[in-house]
């Protein structure tokens, strides 16, 4: 019997253990890609804003956690005309930040159910409670307390429509008839050249 063959696993069993290992592995990667429920851009309860709720950091322990950050606001700026700052925080150094973009939820863990022993700060009033999320798909329930959750209060986010305008990203800006006008090569007409008749010599 030679032994300088490759191994070859019977056909049927060879095909039984190749549909399993495929089915582990879908298994396995859809747990490990699929995001949470929490995950996404949520309206908060006032409807002047919208948060975006993803994972704190790409790798390390922060990626295991939940952050949210503001992505949209209905009123961005002052009655200056100039963006909406944190004025309200009790540090002083944090005062000239601007609201959106600014972080609202920290550290989330994974508990039984939903996400908690995380912190929700209200910019509103420059105050940080600790907090809790659970989802469903097209709702979010915030849960804020302090310390115990037996004076908690509860509000109630809405998922935002994919076509939400952020304003954490730069837009482009519209062109008006005059940018057109401007951007449009400028010719210079030439000037006419009188008709010379020939001598007749």
């Amino acid at each position: 019997m030679r032994h300088d063959l490759p191994f070859r696993w019977p056909g049927k069993l060879q095909a039984k253990l190749t549909v399993a290992s495929l089915v582990l592995l879908c298994n396995g990667g859809a747990a490990l890609a699929a995001p949470p429920l929490e995950s996404g851009v949520w309206i908060n309860h006032t409807g002047k804003g919208a948060v975006e709720i993803r994972p704190c950091a790409t790798s390390g322990p922060g990626a295991n956690r939940l952050c949210g950050f503001i992505v949209w606001l209905k009123e961005p700026n002052d009655k200056k005309g100039e963006p909406l700052t944190d004025g309200y925080n009790p540090d002083p150094a944090k005062r000239k930040r601007t609201i959106c973009g600014l972080p609202v939820l920290g550290s989330l863990q994974r508990v039984r159910d939903g996400w908690d022993n995380g912190w929700v700060y209200d910019p509103e009033k420059g105050a940080q409670f600790d907090a809790a999320i659970v989802a469903g798909r097209e709702r979010l329930v915030l849960t804020g307390y302090k310390g115990v959750k037996f004076f908690s209060k509860s509000f109630t986010w809405r998922r935002a429509p994919p076509d939400l305008p952020r304003c954490d990203r730069p837009t482009e800006a519209k062109a008006t008839s005059a940018d057109v006008k401007l951007a449009q090569p400028q010719f210079k007409v030439p000037r006419p050249v009188p008709a010379v008749r020939p001598t007749v010599q």
